[in-house]
């Protein structure tokens, strides 16, 4: 075992030369985070085949439309502060947790006093759906958003084994959950009942895991809080952006038209989601770099994973149809969508490292640049394109909005000078 063990060891040190990158800690870090995105593509999966046989598309629609407006709620949350707490403890000040913690609840009150006015405003309008809907976000959100900052402990201490042990646990129970009250019940309320509940219960044991568990010092560095703040604050236009083509789908098309639309994004969001792993692995190691090094690499990375994303984006529009026929027989119009949808993401990987370095630097006056052109743009592109295409139009927007931040991530990068 040992001398396999060392074969690989020093397999990884000859890719080095060729990646530049520490692959030791790629691959030991990587592990974890890999099977946790494993584990997390098979309960997703499995959940969309679940959904897309057992669940009419009518009331899945509804559902996927519920959510993304309490998503918008949700955006009202600091949840710029995970960032904050991974950088902070990268950096040996542990206090930040509890501090960030502290602070996110505390702004939360706001979200609950948003939330409750909302779900005043659908219950007067005789819309009870939306209005419980609204009422159980507005309880839940600020627990799961303030407590889930745990998460950015097991980061920035690149402990990656608890933190997707952990994780697991969590979404098995949720999605355990919520399969079965989607077979009692199949309704689209009660399902954002259980979401929302195991959610918010799953982040405040997490939270208490971590913190009996671990004895965490108190340094702090206040000058987190205040640039955690300012990202929150450009998050939200963001998080509204990126909502606003599922509100416009549901209004404009129909509950079973935003059912195609999920699912066309299902499997590539999945893939998408894959690139939070190296980042997070990332993150912790760029924090410490010095600025000349820290752009060379990113520069390079940047460029590899382009390269891999293209090939993976290639492969998925050859097997989706092949994919879908099998798994999703009810949503085969959806191929066509997805495979547009999927182009796109061979931007992700410059948009995401750009947005590292701005994040690392704190160049607050950058980033809401960055998030006033990005945002803007894809607000214009989606009324516009989903108004005149349809289905159509609301996946070509996505791929446009992720080429033009690229461009603009890029041009900010290569000119960036420190605030």
């Amino acid at each position: 075992m040992e001398r396999i063990k060392k074969h690989g060891v020093n397999g990884l040190h000859w890719l080095e030369q060729y990646l530049q990158t520490d692959m030791v800690y790629v691959a030991k870090s990587g592990f974890w985070l890999t099977v946790g995105q494993v584990v997390s593509v098979m309960l997703a999966f499995g959940m969309s085949v679940f959904f897309a046989n057992f669940i009419p598309k009518e009331d899945y629609g509804q559902y996927k439309f519920i959510l993304s407006a309490t998503g918008i709620l949700g955006a009202l949350s600091l949840s710029g502060m995970g960032n904050v707490v991974i950088q902070a403890v990268a950096k040996g000040k542990e206090g930040m947790l509890k501090e960030a913690v502290f602070t996110t609840l505390k702004w939360g009150s706001i979200m609950l006093v948003v939330g409750l006015a909302g779900s005043a405003y659908y219950f007067i309008n005789g819309n009870s759906v939306l209005g419980f809907s609204m009422l159980i976000a507005s309880i839940s959100l600020p627990l799961s958003n303030s407590f889930n900052l745990y998460g950015g402990y097991f980061s920035g201490k690149r402990d990656f084994k608890s933190s997707t042990l952990y994780w697991i646990v969590a979404q098995t129970i949720l999605s355990i959950g919520i399969v079965v009250v989607a077979i009692l019940t199949k309704n689209a309320l009660a399902l954002v009942a259980v979401y929302f509940a195991i959610s918010a219960i799953s982040a405040v044991c997490g939270y208490y895991y971590v913190t009996r568990r671990n004895h965490l010092n108190s340094e702090r560095d206040d000058s987190f809080m205040s640039y955690g703040k300012h990202v929150s604050f450009m998050n939200f236009f963001g998080t509204l952006a990126n909502q606003l083509d599922k509100i416009l789908v549901f209004h404009y098309l129909g509950a079973a038209n935003l059912a195609i639309y999920a699912f066309s994004q299902a499997i590539p969001e999945q893939i998408k989601g894959s690139f939070k792993n190296l980042f997070n692995i990332a993150l912790p190691k760029y924090a410490v770099l010095e600025d000349q090094d820290l752009r060379k690499s990113i520069l390079k990375k940047t460029w590899q994973l382009m390269i891999i994303t293209s090939v993976i984006v290639v492969a998925y529009i050859l097997v989706a149809p092949f994919i879908f026929q099998f798994f999703f027989p009810q949503y085969t119009d959806a191929v066509i969508y997805s495979q547009i949808y999927m182009l796109g993401l061979i931007a992700i990987p410059g948009i995401s490292l750009f947005g590292t370095y701005f994040q690392i630097k704190k160049a607050t006056r950058t980033m809401y640049k960055l998030t006033i052109v990005s945002n803007v743009t894809t607000i214009i592109l989606t009324f516009i394109l989903i108004y005149n295409f349809g289905l159509k139009g609301a996946v070509i927007e996505n791929g446009i909005s992720w080429l033009i931040m690229l461009g603009v991530h890029y041009y900010y990068f290569s000119t960036h000078k420190e605030d």
